[in-house]
């Protein structure tokens, strides 16, 4: 691990004291190395920059050296920074007389008396290593860096080299002090990675920890100090939590503490590698002030399996751990692996278990199984942090949305419920215009509009495959279908005499000018064109209306002022000048380029990120850096940009991904794959203040519709997108390769980050876009598995992500097919009993079934689209439907008091002067009619869906009152109920007849 903030004050001293050595002796020694025979001062603790024994002669010393009785008076004598090749040494070494076949090992040794093993607790232990060390204590081996396992013989080689910052860097971890009586002896053997190395360096210094220390104020921070015992003893029958329980004879050392991972506190597993001790115990008093301590405590626990943490004998966490009773045998619940094992799990634990002054603070940490491979532990406690004024999210807004439960990879895509997604293109694809087909592995994804235009522009898609490449598709909205039309891909041409090649477009940038930056992640070499430049690795400009690359003025040109390096993506400023970007590999740096002309990216300023602290666990110690100017002018300089950063001190960040600008707050964000974080700072010009960790590195609280879960942030945070209203949207490749979203009020400690979307089998996300309304985002699945199964797009066709694809997204209502808004019109809305009423659907959205509801009519319900219904009883009734397609139901439409029917004729006159009967009838009806002298009289039999049965007309009128005498057998056989309509002038009445 780097410097921890432990003892960074104490390095900081060392450093000094180092630095003037080799500012005052660098000269001398280089003509003069030091061959002084004088014994090397008695002193320990020791900083950096103390006095060794070295031999630098090029010969195998076998194990006998690392022994505190070897004798090494003959040896030479010389202060820290011992090395060459840097021009920063104190004492400058010999790699023998061949620069082309260097000594591959020196040895170094530092001995002191032991004035009382007592006042040890632990030692404090920094070394800087130049490639590979292994650190031996009276012959034993307490530390191995940088060099492979097993046996390490002289002529074994470090793992790789160590360049850039890292070359400054010191490694500190914390080991037991396991002293011998009198003299006792550090020994150190360095290896190179090559016998044709450039450097070498190496500088040691060693502090202690008392065996006795103080109960630590409260708040707790991340690598404090703690007793621990790791002797392989179980502990469930005793108080061990508790005040009671004396745990004097308990080492001490500081957090992290475990083994197989970098640690500051190695601890023993045992004897035995393959049986391993599954439980260790940690315990810290601490001192607190409750007045000063908030309603809840936050606790981070980082733990290398799983754990359980007891506050003054109380278990107030369990973690990584199964419910109910455990012992000193029991393993953790699952196993912890990559990123996951530098995670900071957060828990809340209520003020009420604590008390004034001392409490204890008890953890026993669990391994997997007795093969672990390694274990680790840290914890700190704080105060709930200040509330952050909450985020509220707009409707109509993309980045609305409820968080998915987390999940492993499926064989399908999930994304949130309120999202849809449309595939765009695929790999496999045939080009419309053009020879060739889509390529694969599809990253970076840049929607590119045409005069703005939100529903008409471009989708470019990088390649990143070896040879590369770029697709260009038209693309446009359908207003109408809700869906993207795509008009024409083309692949972009690279392979000609002026740019040669293309290779491993990984991510990009889109230009405030409509242009797309395409970046090539290589550091292959080759010039042959003979143009003076390496033919990849730099970042090229693409007109999109065109599909070719940018020509400034001399012909199709890379971007050659920008540097060559492992380009990763570029972020313009809307100042159209200046841009920021990072390397994956290579030096991990961030650099700053400012063109010289608004845009025109071809010639201009390049600058390289320098932190003034080194990064401590992967957070900074300090807010502060500043831009070193790196020479970019001739043809050799721009591709050699990445050795000159590295010399000038560029702070390396394992992994530089992406680089976005907050369109809120200008401040820019850029990502450390390697150290699972996103960090953020003001650029202030020559210098940049406000640098910290934005997220990542622990876990946070997901809310979901089934409950909130604790989910660990991984590793590979790399592309990284901002919406208008400051969402932070990172797309991981690691992890369970999700696509997070980071609330604008988020803060490391008070988070609010969400879930989006988890990828299918064996992909990632990639490259993600917006429209300029940010109503749609543009993103490809990297390379996934030919396994996964077909699930239902947009455009409700299956689509099945067994390669790498381009899709679009958008909220519900914005994209694809929508459920129907139900709607209906009647062919009349009042009428007389048994009329034949026609319901006619005026849904939109295009139902294909319909759910009626006829209150009093017949018949009372219908999935017909158009049903016809009678009515036979007078009353105002309601009618209701509800209609669905394939993109699901529509809300119900409900139309109260729609339909009317009155049982007698419009004309009441006749209510006094006709009588029908007898009713209920076996088929002979009589129709008796009064006062109605003269006028023509019909009548007409209906059954109850308005179909005629038989008709009567020009009944004769023979005075004031007559009988119409009507055989309706045959009628009332079919029908039980048959409507009479009975005219008379222009009055007319109504009447129900009910087979008897």
């Amino acid at each position: 691990m780097k410097t921890n903030s432990l003892f960074l004050g104490a390095m900081l001293s060392f450093f000094s004291i180092a630095n003037t050595i080799a500012s005052e002796n660098v000269t001398a020694n280089a003509l003069n190395p030091s061959t002084e025979m004088a014994a090397v001062e008695d002193v320990f603790p020791f900083t950096a920059g103390s006095e060794w024994r070295y031999n630098d002669s090029g010969t195998d010393l076998g194990t006998a050296w690392r022994n505190t009785d070897y004798d090494d008076s003959a040896w030479a004598v010389g202060a820290g920074q011992l090395g060459y090749g840097d021009n920063d040494e104190a004492t400058v070494l010999s790699y023998g007389p061949d620069a082309n076949n260097k000594y591959p090992t020196y040895y170094f040794r530092y001995s002191f008396e032991n004035t009382g093993e007592a006042q040890y607790g632990s030692f404090n232990l920094s070394l800087l290593f130049d490639d590979g060390a292994v650190v031996y204590l009276n012959g034993a081996e307490i530390m191995r860096r940088n060099l492979p396992n097993g046996e390490i013989v002289y002529t074994t080689l470090a793992n790789g080299a160590i360049s850039g910052s890292d070359e400054d860097d010191y490694d500190v971890i914390d080991v037991e002090a396991v002293l011998l009586e009198g003299t006792n002896t550090f020994a150190v053997e360095m290896h190179q990675s090559s016998v044709s190395s450039s450097d070498m360096s190496f500088d040691f210094a060693a502090s202690f920890t008392p065996l006795d220390f103080d109960p630590a104020p409260y708040p707790v921070a991340a690598g404090a100090s703690w007793s621990y015992l790791d002797t392989g003893v179980s502990l469930d029958a005793e108080a061990w939590n508790t005040a009671a329980y004396n745990n004097d004879a308990w080492a001490i050392g500081a957090a992290p503490l475990g083994y197989g991972d970098p640690v500051n506190t190695t601890i023993s597993y045992g004897p035995d590698p393959n049986n391993k001790y599954i439980t260790t115990y940690f315990s810290r008093e601490v001192m607190m002030t409750l007045d000063d301590v908030s309603d809840e405590v936050v606790f981070g626990l980082n733990r290398d399996d799983g754990a359980i943490v007891y506050v003054n004998g109380v278990e107030v966490i369990r973690d990584n751990m199964p419910a109910g009773a455990i012992d000193y045998l029991t393993h953790s619940s699952t196993t912890v692996s990559g990123a996951d094992e530098d995670v900071y799990f957060i828990h809340n634990v209520d003020k009420s278990f604590f008390v004034e002054g001392v409490n204890i603070i008890a953890v026993e940490l669990h391994n997997r199984d007795g093969n672990s491979s390694d274990l680790k532990f840290d914890m700190y406690m704080q105060n709930t942090p200040d509330p952050v004024d909450p985020f509220v999210c707009e409707e109509g807004d993309i980045a609305c949305f409820t968080s998915i439960v987390p999940t492993g990879q499926t064989s399908n895509m999930i994304i949130a419920p309120e999202h849809r997604f449309q595939v765009i293109v695929k790999q496999g694809d045939a080009y419309t215009t053009g020879d060739g087909e889509v390529g694969g592995n599809n990253d970076f994804t840049g929607y590119i509009p045409i005069e703005g235009s939100s529903t008409l522009g471009y989708v470019s898609v990088n390649h990143e495959t070896t040879p590369g490449g770029v697709t260009i598709a038209d693309v446009n909205f359908n207003d109408e279908t809700l869906l993207w039309e795509i008009t024409e891909t083309q692949a972009v041409d690279f392979f000609n005499d002026a740019l040669v090649t293309t290779t491993r477009n990984c991510s990009g940038g889109i230009t405030p000018w409509g242009t797309i930056i395409t970046a090539e992640e290589s550091s292959n070499a080759g010039d042959d064109n003979m143009d003076g430049y390496q033919d990849v690795g730099w970042l090229v400009e693409i007109d999109p209306e065109t599909a070719t690359v940018i020509d400034y003025g001399n012909g199709q040109e890379k971007l050659w002022a920008m540097g060559k390096m492992n380009h990763e993506n570029v972020v313009v400023h809307e100042d159209m000048k200046t841009a920021y970007y990072g390397e994956d590999g290579g030096t991990d740096c961030v650099y700053k380029f400012v063109a010289d002309t608004a845009g025109d990216l071809s010639e201009g300023t390049l600058y390289v990120l320098k932190l003034d602290a080194p990064l401590v666990n992967n957070d900074p110690t300090s807010t502060t850096a500043e831009w070193i100017q790196v020479p970019n002018t001739t043809e050799e300089e721009r591709n050699n940009v990445i050795y000159a950063a590295e010399a000038l001190g560029g702070t390396n960040f394992n992994g530089v991904e992406d680089c976005e600008i907050n369109p809120l707050t200008g401040e820019i964000y850029f990502t450390s794959k390697g150290k699972s974080r996103v960090y953020k700072f003001t650029d202030d010009g020559a210098t940049v203040s406000n640098f910290e960790t934005f997220v990542g590195g622990m876990s946070y609280d997901i809310t979901t519709p089934e409950g909130v879960f604790n989910e660990s942030w991984g590793g590979g945070n790399d592309n990284l997108t901002f919406d208008d209203k400051g969402n932070l949207w990172v797309l991981q490749d690691g992890g369970n390769n999700y696509i997070w979203v980071v609330r604008p009020n988020h803060r490391q400690d008070v988070p609010n980050v969400e879930l989006f979307a988890s990828m299918p089998n064996g992909s990632e996300p990639t490259g993600l876009t917006f429209t300029p309304d940010f109503k749609y985002g543009f993103f490809s699945v990297q390379h996934p598995s030919g396994n996964n199964t077909p699930q239902l797009d947009a455009s409700f066709n299956e689509v099945v992500f067994d390669a790498s694809t381009t899709i679009v997204f958008a909220l519900n209502e914005n994209l694809g097919l929508q459920a129907p808004v139900s709607d209906f019109t009647a062919s009349v809305e009042s009428a007389e009993p048994g009329t034949a009423i026609t319901f006619t659907d005026i849904s939109a959205n295009n139902p294909t079934s319909w759910s009626w509801t006829f209150e009093g009519g017949i018949p009372a319900t219908s999935t017909e689209q158009s049903p016809v219904v009678a009515y036979l009883e007078e009353g105002v009734f309601n009618v209701s439907l509800s209609t669905s397609n394939q993109s699901g139901t529509g809300d119900t439409q409900t139309k109260e008091n729609f339909i009317e029917i009155l049982l007698l004729g419009v004309n009441t006159l006749l209510e006094d002067n006709i009588a029908v009967y007898p009713n209920p009838t076996n088929g002979i009806v009589n129709i008796e009619i009064v006062d109605q002298t003269g006028a023509e009289i019909s009548v007409t039999a209906f059954d109850v869906l308005g179909r005629e049965l038989l008709t009567s007309t020009d009944v004769q009128n023979l005075g004031s009152k007559q009988v119409v005498t009507l055989d309706l057998v045959s009628a009332l056989n079919n029908n039980p109920v048959i409507m009479l309509k009975v005219n008379v002038g222009s009055n007319s009445g109504t009447y129900k007849i009910v087979r008897k």
